[in-house]
């Protein structure tokens, strides 16, 4: 049955991601819509390198219960093609014609372009929160990636870019203005309390994110080698889970870190959006890579850093260190460990300095509400 939402219009939703542990766009999505819709469907497949083991199809009427699970294989590439075949076998199954198909990444938008072809998909959104130059170190794959990536440009309706850098990767592609659109990463403010300066643990250093080498959290631990020495009591704190962690953790050990540095493992979103508050500092270390996804992105974790009034220690990759750097809401960084220590430093000591930091960022971010963001990128496909 269809369902009448999103500024009065009937729309039959469909929404096919790939997530990992970490909340992201993905998970947002999904709750902005069980917001505001009282049905809608969706398929989540897990990236290879997370540790979810199954893909899972629900709707949200049913509070996300998993309808189906799918196992997956362990081989990359067939891991992408069985979940092309499962958002395949889904869409046939799909009683009604889906008003607007909304995939994340290309593999999932081309699942709803060939369905629109045949006549079940009204129109098709591709939704792109990862892009890069280089996704692939097989060039192969890589040469697939992207000719997968211009056809799902090309044949979507609207193409949903997370940042600026991307849509005007789009531009260059010849994407008309009214289709190209950029839909950045937004917070859940509504679950964020901020405490009395007072009563927050300045001492204590944060990190959040799935942990890959990519995300350099390797350069964080060397510096608190450093840090430790001018302040004992600082602690970094490292939430989450990854393929990196066990030489993390072996890091430590030989660093003799086991006191500083502390392996909480993974948050659930609502229970870290209220811890990160109680902490000082925030870390987003990321590799210097101009052919990174981080470049191209709008990561996630900075922005709630901030809106926690968490100041960000952040290296040069990504758009909002630029932004970080000009509205002095922490102090953007190369990837390199002196400039790291001097920066943990400086916000552990100089007062003033973290006051106006702390002030800039829950300024910044009063107005970065996924329901806004959301609201206005819809308000462009339901005309």
């Amino acid at each position: 049955m269809r369902n009448k939402n999103l500024g009065g219009d009937i729309v039959n939703l469909f929404v096919a991601g790939h997530v990992t542990e970490v909340y992201g766009p993905v998970q947002a999505l999904i709750t902005y819509l069980k917001n505001k819709k009282k049905d809608f469907k969706f398929i989540l497949h897990p990236l290879p390198y997370s540790n979810i083991r199954f893909s899972k199809y629900g709707r949200s009427n049913t509070a996300f219960t998993i309808l189906k699970k799918m196992r997956n294989f362990k081989i990359e590439l067939l891991v992408y093609i069985q979940h092309v075949i499962f958002n395949l076998v889904i869409l046939l199954d799909q009683r009604h014609k889906i008003d607007i198909y909304i995939g994340i990444d290309n593999l999932n938008a081309f699942s709803g372009i060939i369905f629109r072809w045949i006549g079940k998909v009204d129109k098709v959104v591709y939704y792109v929160i990862d892009y890069t130059p280089k996704r692939f170190e097989n060039p192969v794959l890589n040469y697939l990636y992207h000719m997968m990536d211009e056809f799902c440009v090309k044949h979507s309706d609207y193409v949903w870019n997370i940042s600026e850098r991307i849509a005007k990767i789009r531009e260059k592609q010849g994407v008309p203005k009214e289709k190209n659109i950029v839909v950045p990463v937004g917070i859940e403010l509504d679950k964020i309390k901020i405490p009395p300066i007072e009563s927050i643990r300045r001492n204590v250093i944060v990190f959040v994110s799935h942990l890959e080498r990519s995300k350099g959290i390797q350069l964080a631990i060397e510096a608190m080698k450093i840090v430790v020495r001018k302040h004992p009591d600082a602690v970094l704190e490292i939430i989450g889970t990854g393929p990196y962690e066990d030489e993390l953790k072996e890091l430590v050990r030989k660093r003799g870190l086991e006191e500083n540095v502390k392996f909480l493992g993974v948050m659930e979103h609502d229970a870290l959006l209220q811890y990160l508050p109680t902490c000082g500092i925030a870390l987003a270390t990321y590799l210097d890579d101009p052919d990174s996804i981080t470049y191209y992105a709008d990561p996630t974790k900075p922005k709630e850093y901030l809106a926690c009034g968490l100041p960000v220690i952040i290296t040069k990759v990504p758009w909002i260190a630029e932004e970080i750097e000009r509205r002095r809401m922490g102090i953007a960084i190369n990837y390199n460990k002196e400039e790291l220590v001097r920066a943990i430093n400086k916000l552990l000591t100089d007062d003033n300095f973290y006051k106006m930091c702390r002030k800039n960022a829950i300024e910044f971010t009063k107005n970065l509400s996924w329901d806004k963001i959301f609201d206005e990128a819809f308000s462009k496909v339901i005309q």
